[in-house]
């Protein structure tokens, strides 16, 4: 897509953790804490994928997703990119390079799920493919914020 971005994907590898949080609690009301993070990315189950983005010689972590891997199956159980850097197509090549990681590792369908008033995030993820599967009411805040549960087939069949 664009070589100011570059995306790698590693397992139990805390070395970003620090840029991770900040993007977190920049991201995500109410933020996961340091602690959670930490344990999602040291669990052997998890890939973490960060995007990085490249500009006169300096390189920033602007993004990551961690998913959970239980074979055949994935969840995406966060993505994020940096509020700076949002509608630039960061979002879009980190989850088309993690989904293209989860095929090379044999896994099938992804689900995730978000919030229904995610408006840009739902609208993403229809682009990439995933469709609605499921709906849980109430499941974000008191408030009646409901859930979607969204699915994405990573197979030709």
């Amino acid at each position: 897509m664009n070589s100011k971005f570059q995306v790698t994907h590693f397992y139990n590898n805390l070395t970003d953790l620090e840029a991770i949080v900040a993007l977190e609690q920049k991201s995500f009301v109410p933020p996961w804490s340091r602690e959670s993070l930490a344990a999602e990315i040291d669990n052997p189950l998890n890939l973490t994928s960060i995007i990085n983005f490249r500009s006169a010689g300096e390189t920033e972590i602007i993004g990551y997703s961690l998913t959970r891997i239980i074979y055949p199956e994935a969840e995406l159980l966060r993505i994020a990119i940096s509020p700076e850097m949002r509608g630039q197509g960061a979002a879009t090549l980190l989850l088309n390079e993690v989904l293209r990681k989860l095929q090379t590792l044999s896994v099938a369908k992804t689900y995730l799920e978000v919030s229904e008033k995610n408006h840009p995030a739902r609208a993403l993820y229809m682009k990439i493919g995933f469709v609605k599967i499921n709906y849980r009411p109430n499941y974000y805040d008191k408030d009646g914020t409901g859930a979607l549960i969204m699915a994405a087939s990573l197979t030709n069949t």
